[in-house]
């Protein structure tokens, strides 16, 4: 009976304190992976936000090709005139 009390002693004295020490230890640092979490997540959403627009370079890219053609007829005509 009396290493029964000892050993509640020790749990109580030696072991919780030492998991709370170790418990104490592994949460701050993820609660500092949360908050770089939440940061990386925010900037996510941005960049997907601007990545939507993306389809649109394809209208883009078609017109800037039927300017460089008008544009190389012009000057072509301007060389002649000249």
């Amino acid at each position: 009976m009396t290493l029964w009390w000892i050993g509640n002693v020790v749990l109580i004295v030696v072991v919780i304190p030492v998991v709370a020490v170790l418990l104490h230890r592994l949460v701050k640092p993820v609660l500092r992976i949360g908050s770089h979490i939440q940061e990386i997540h925010g900037q996510a959403v941005g960049v997907v936000g601007a990545l939507d627009q993306v389809g649109a370079l394809v209208g883009t890219r078609d017109r800037v090709k039927r300017v460089c053609a008008g544009l190389a007829r012009y000057v072509n005509a301007v060389d002649r005139v000249l």
